[in-house]
């Protein structure tokens, strides 16, 4: 099966709209979008008020995807998820539900709040999560449901709702924007708000299975391959980070999907291409906030040795500039700036495009340093 170059297109600007409408969600917007071309269930987790819930709404509208969303708590019943009971079903003797508006009919699914369902609902969530199905009486219904998104507040830590954390493999960990931001923060919210008036879809589901379809089947064909490229980098994380097997081998898959993302056709990546998107996507298996130190540390040790070195120099730049010795740290910066300017000359431009996020963040730590030099505020 090939990839059409249309599809490919469109997958793009999908992604590029809805990376611009929001304010640094990059890592929830890729996050989100590796879950729906994977059929995987996803979840946010952070405080109120981060748009965890508007950016699923937005998602359904831009692939005019049928969605369903509930705030659960324990007192929400089954008939809020499932449907109600078919009154006129019941008064022949049968017990029927009606689907129609309820999860089951939905290709979307957004629980607010999932760990503080009750024990009715979990025990059905698990089925759904995981097989697409849910037992209703001694029916077995299939459901509809492409991705389930939950979002939470925290992560449980109950022992009873590890099974139903455990059904969501892919996780972002959001925070509220820090106060040094709220200027542009305030100008895009207001842009988002308008933005999603009138919002109109730009693809469809079909692209979406679509394109599942093709990575399930290149990840296939390609999985001798991919396994000795992405092996040993995938053993070194989870020997840090505990990942499942069954997460585990799916790993290939969410990094091809990545490449996808960032615009890059499968059939024409190399192999340095794959593992550095097996690094970007294992950001998105940390079990909790406090494992993200440890990513960090995971990917630091993957850095190229001259993006590191370049990183190395801002540091002591950094140093020496606390410890008021101005020229020293000029040095540095500028011995940095030629160890960037020269990455960009060398580099093939696909790689420097999957490190353009490290490449802009040592910019902006160099510009910032300078700035600090000629006494101007931060």
């Amino acid at each position: 099966m090939m990839l059409r170059q249309e599809d490919l297109e469109n997958l793009r600007s999908l992604y590029v709209k809805l990376d611009e409408m929001f304010y640094k969600y990059t890592d929830e917007v890729t996050g989100i979008l590796i879950a729906t071309l994977a059929r995987e269930n996803y979840l946010l987790i952070g405080p109120p008020g981060t748009a965890k819930t508007t950016l699923v709404y937005v998602l359904s509208k831009l692939l005019n995807a049928k969605w369903f969303y509930r705030q659960l708590t324990k007192f929400t019943d089954l008939e809020e998820i499932l449907g109600p009971i078919d009154v006129a079903k019941l008064l022949e003797g049968k017990v029927e539900r009606i689907y129609v508006n309820s999860i089951v009919e939905s290709e979307f699914a957004l629980l607010d709040e999932i760990f503080n369902a009750s024990s009715a609902i979990l025990n059905t969530l698990l089925s759904l999560l995981n097989e697409r199905v849910v037992y209703d009486g001694d029916k077995v219904i299939p459901v509809k449901t492409w991705t389930v998104f939950g979002s939470s507040n925290r992560v449980p830590d109950e022992e009873e709702l590890q099974a139903l954390y455990d059904r969501f493999p892919l996780r972002t960990f959001t925070e509220y924007a820090p106060p040094e931001d709220t200027e542009a923060l305030l100008v895009k919210g207001w842009y988002l708000r308008k933005g999603m008036e009138g919002l109109k879809p730009m693809a469809s589901m079909d692209l979406v299975k679509r394109i599942n379809e093709y990575l399930i089947n290149y990840t296939y064909d390609h999985i001798g391959d991919l396994a000795k490229v992405t092996s040993s980098i995938i053993a070194d994380f989870v020997e840090h980070i505990p990942v499942s097997n069954r997460t585990r081998i799916k790993i290939p898959m969410y990094a091809l999907t990545y490449l996808l993302l960032r615009g890059f056709n499968p059939d024409s990546v190399t192999p340095q291409m794959v593992k550095v998107s097996v690094i970007k996507v294992c950001r998105y298996l940390v079990h909790d906030k406090d494992q993200m130190n440890e990513y960090e540390a995971f990917m630091m040790a993957h850095l190229p040795d001259e993006l590191l070195k370049v990183s190395d120099l801002v540091s002591e730049a950094k140093a020496l500039l606390n410890n008021n010795m101005v020229d020293e740290a000029l040095s540095k910066i500028r011995e940095a700036e030629d160890a960037l300017n020269s990455i960009k000359a060398r580099w093939d431009k696909s790689l420097i495009s999957l490190y353009s996020n490290e490449i802009e963040e040592v910019e902006g730590l160099l510009r910032r340093l300078k700035g600090a030099i000629r006494g101007e505020p931060e």
